[in-house]
């Protein structure tokens, strides 16, 4: 049994009944309609491995009620009062929006696992605990503009001044504000931003760089494309030829982002950092999620053209008229949309 960074306990999937592993391979199993594909086949790899997170905890619960997991389906552990406790366990210990993705991740689960069963009656109460969730932080208070966030990252970095440093927390800030301002410029999801790599996912390309994320790594499975902002360039290059050599102690890492032990960055570790960077630079915390919405709000309220520019930007499926391919297309516009808006006060070419 494990635990997560909330203190949830969850069932690693190594350790999952055997009846509930062979409902999850049929769930995915591949083939066509007359062959036995499985409700969830079409499902990206990281979409797949969020899902299963959402069920180990679900199975941990039952594990620490008591309830028999061996020699049980996983539809008949899925009852009403079962379900009322597992909300009451997530209400006490998660905040409101997680606790509804805890119980949609759920919901998706079984549909796939056994979908001959009637799944209305969970997603009432999904829709339920929607309508009724109530951020607990003032998540409006802590936005700001992006521009307003990249501006300040750019002038933190300007105020360390060049190396070399003689400590290592000039370094460590350096590294936190590069990262702060590619965030607030290119808001990738956490763990697509902790998981960027030299040479695969982060390319060189002439004088600049380029953010290409395959789709396998993306939640839907769209690959993104994003070019790093040219006003960028310069700080990166410090970065790269000052700052991470001197993390690497002689190791060989490919990560872009290192730990001053010279080892990749954890999710939880860079969400630490924008946290305390932002705190230190614009008074509220922000974190790594939260600059994607600042990202869009901020585009949404400059004209419909960028507001459409958002969902590219993201990578999300947000408007139902958008084809696929279009969509990534124009990743690269968007990019260079958002980029000259923060970089207004650079007069950055794009």
């Amino acid at each position: 049994m494990g635990r997560n960074a909330k203190g949830m306990r969850y069932l690693p999937f190594p350790q999952w009944p055997q009846v509930d592993n062979a409902a999850w391979s049929d769930a995915i199993a591949q083939g066509d309609i007359l062959d036995g594909r499985g409700p969830a086949a079409h499902w990206s790899p990281a979409y797949r491995h969020t899902s299963r997170i959402h069920y180990s905890r679900w199975l941990a619960y039952l594990a620490d009620c008591g309830i028999a997991l061996d020699g049980s389906l996983p539809e008949d552990r899925l009852t009403r009062e079962a379900t009322e406790g597992y909300v009451e366990q997530l209400r006490a210990r998660v905040a409101p929006r997680t606790m509804v993705s805890a119980m949609v991740g759920l919901k998706v689960m079984m549909k796939a696992m056994a979908p001959h069963r009637d799944w209305r009656w969970l997603g009432d109460v999904c829709n339920a605990l929607n309508r009724n969730a109530r951020p607990t932080r003032d998540k409006l208070a802590r936005m700001r503009p992006s521009d307003e966030i990249y501006a300040a990252a750019l002038g933190a970095l300007d105020d360390l001044g060049a190396p070399p440093f003689r400590h290592r927390r000039q370094r460590v800030a350096w590294r936190d504000s590069l990262m702060l301002a590619l965030m607030a410029a290119r808001p990738l999801r956490i763990k697509n931003f902790a998981g960027l790599t030299l040479g695969r996912s982060f390319v060189r390309t002439g004088q600049g760089w380029l953010i290409a994320v395959p789709g396998e790594e993306i939640k839907n499975g769209m690959p993104l494309e994003y070019n790093v902002p040219t006003s960028l360039v310069p700080y990166l290059e410090i970065y790269l030829q000052e700052i991470r050599p001197a993390f690497l102690l002689g190791a060989e890492h490919n990560a872009l982002w290192l730990t001053f032990a010279g080892k990749p960055m954890a999710m939880q570790t860079i969400h630490c950092c924008i946290i305390q960077t932002t705190t230190a630079l614009l008074g509220v915390p922000i974190n790594p999620h939260l600059l994607r919405d600042c990202a869009a709000t901020m585009l949404s309220s400059l004209s419909p053209e960028a507001a459409l520019a958002t969902s590219a930007l993201l990578g999300h499926r947000s408007f139902a008229t958008t084809e696929r391919y279009y969509i990534r297309a124009n990743q690269l516009d968007a990019g260079r949309k958002v980029s000259a808006v923060l970089l207004a006060l650079k007069k950055e070419p794009e």
